[in-house]
Formats: C-alpha cells, sequence, structure tokens
C-alpha cells in the first residue's frame, strides 16, 4: 500500500500524486492508494469529513479520471483550507477529533484486511 501524506492537498499536488501512483503501480499493479491530509484545499466535499459519504469535487473528479488509480482520500481536520492562515500557529490552529481519527483508522484497516 502506499500512502502519500500531505498538510494540505489542491489539485496540482493531486496531479503529481496521480503521477506518481502511476508509476508505482506500473511495478506493483494491485498496489492501494491513499492519500492522508490534515486538511483539504480540493474544493466540492472533501473537508466535510463528517458525513457519511464524501462525494469530493468535480475538479478532481476530471484529473482522477485520466488516472487508472484508486485513490482513497482520507481528511483529518473539517473545513477548506485557507492559505492565508498557517496552520503551524497556535491562533489557526483546528482540533483533531479522536472520530476524525477513527474514520481513517477504520479506512486504512479496510484497506489492510486483506493482508491480515
Amino acid at each position: 500500500m502506499g500512502v502519500e501524506c500531505k498538510a494540505y492537498t489542491e489539485n496540482a499536488m493531486l496531479k503529481r500524486i496521480l503521477v506518481d501512483f502511476t508509476l508505482l503501480r506500473s511495478k506493483f499493479p494491485n498496489l492501494k492508494c491513499g492519500l492522508l491530509q490534515l486538511e483539504s484545499q480540493l474544493t466540492g466535499d472533501y473537508s466535510e469529513i463528517d458525513k457519511k459519504i464524501i462525494f469530493g469535487s468535480h475538479s478532481s473528479h476530471t484529473i482522477m479520471s485520466h488516472f487508472d488509480v484508486d485513490l482513497n482520500i482520507m481528511t483529518l481536520l473539517k473545513g477548506e483550507r485557507k492559505i492565508k492562515e498557517p496552520i503551524h500557529k497556535p491562533g489557526y490552529y483546528k482540533p483533531l477529533l479522536p472520530e476524525n481519527a477513527e474514520k481513517v483508522i477504520n479506512t486504512l484497516k479496510k484497506l489492510l484486511k486483506e493482508y491480515k
């Protein structure tokens, strides 16, 4: 399994991630691919992490449609990334709720289940 970890992701970064996974999948065709991000800048509902089903965004889906990669996008912090607010400064911290971490852990468990 390959997991890309980012503080946040926007669509230009998404393209690079998909190219990297495409190259890895040429060597490991059964590779499961994940993107773990603190915050999302992908628009759509990627930042609405308390929803049961996340549909994503039109722009991200358009980019992903050009790649043969099933990318599991996992977001830890609720709310869209605000570029002018540095996430490493205390005034801009967002809470990491246990249920959000649990959701990511459960997604990773599902992805890794066949290797148990």
